[in-house]
């Protein structure tokens, strides 16, 4: 990945697609920003206590530094499942704020970023230009999807929950399904991440990837239940008095990624983990839950703008 800074933040990109000259994206550091603790930095969730202020003037910075702020953003209520949304024509109200505010102004100047989303989902497409997708995390890896062939962006939010339901393929069929993508043209960047080194969890969770038990609510669709199977990656750690179980959620999100007809090639995995540099970006798990949201976000430049 490549490091960047600008106006104060600091953000990373992949490699990958810097061959991309249309194509905007980052993954933001906690750096930056205007939230205290413990939020402190670029808080981009309304979900927490942070001040409803520094979270718009964390968004606003956050595009700013990728120089899209006049860019409306799109993200979705995420509920750790599978859904794919898909953004698409004219009918930007649909994806705005509940609020009875179509914007609001910091510093005289416009933010359009969908502050309470309407719609329940994980991932979402589009081939719109001129639009940013955004998802914040905190230890759930950030997943960045572009088909240069069809012209069509993904952006999808997969903790352990949304790795168990398939979300990774989920996004690339709706992807093929909607815009006539397919598998082999697109790439794919899984974003900073809690690893292996730190993501202990239980064997209820190793059960659920397994098939041996099913999610009560939003149980993994027929289609996926084999590939969440096939693609999960668990490690045993001996501890001086235990054992731990843990989770690789880059490397099942990568084989989710490849059964569902991706080229190795095409795929580029951070390996930054949240939890160990926690300094950097904000780690749910390493900070007890106190924490913020840091965002990534992905977009394709208007045609006018692109080099």
């Amino acid at each position: 990945m490549i490091e960047q800074e600008q106006g104060g933040t600091r953000y990373v990109q992949f490699a990958l697609f810097q061959q991309f000259p249309e194509l905007v994206h980052g993954s933001f550091t906690r750096h930056g920003g205007y939230s205290v603790s413990p939020h402190s930095g670029l808080n981009v969730s309304v979900s927490n206590d942070d001040s409803f202020e520094n979270v718009l003037r964390n968004r606003l910075l956050a595009l700013e530094s990728l120089g899209i702020e006049t860019y409306p953003c799109a993200t979705a209520w995420m509920v750790h499942g599978a859904d794919v949304l898909t953004l698409d024509g004219d009918d930007w109200d649909d994806w705005r704020t509940d609020w009875p505010h179509r914007s609001y102004m910091i510093d005289d100047r416009e933010l359009l970023w969908t502050t309470r989303p309407r719609r329940k989902a994980d991932a979402i497409i589009t081939r719109r230009r001129g639009v940013a997708l955004a998802m914040s995390s905190a230890d759930c890896a950030p997943l960045l999807f572009y088909d240069p062939t069809r012209g069509v962006i993904a952006i999808a939010h997969a903790g352990w929950r949304g790795t168990a339901r398939g979300t990774s393929a989920a996004t690339i069929n709706a992807m093929r399904e909607q815009f006539g993508c397919q598998p082999e043209h697109i790439y794919a960047g899984i974003g900073p991440t809690i690893g292996a080194c730190c993501y202990e969890v239980t064997e209820e969770v190793r059960r659920l990837f397994r098939g041996e038990r099913e999610f009560e609510a939003m149980p993994a669709g027929e289609d996926y239940r084999n590939l969440v199977r096939d693609s999960a990656v668990f490690s045993v750690v001996e501890l001086a008095k235990c054992s731990s179980l843990r989770l690789n959620l880059w490397e099942t999100n990568r084989n989710q990624l490849l059964l569902a007809g991706l080229m190795p090639e095409h795929i580029e995995v951070s390996g930054i983990c949240t939890s160990c540099q926690k300094e950097h970006f904000y780690s749910y798990r390493a900070e007890n839950s106190k924490t913020g949201r840091f965002p990534s976000i992905l977009a394709l430049r208007r045609e006018f703008e692109t080099q």
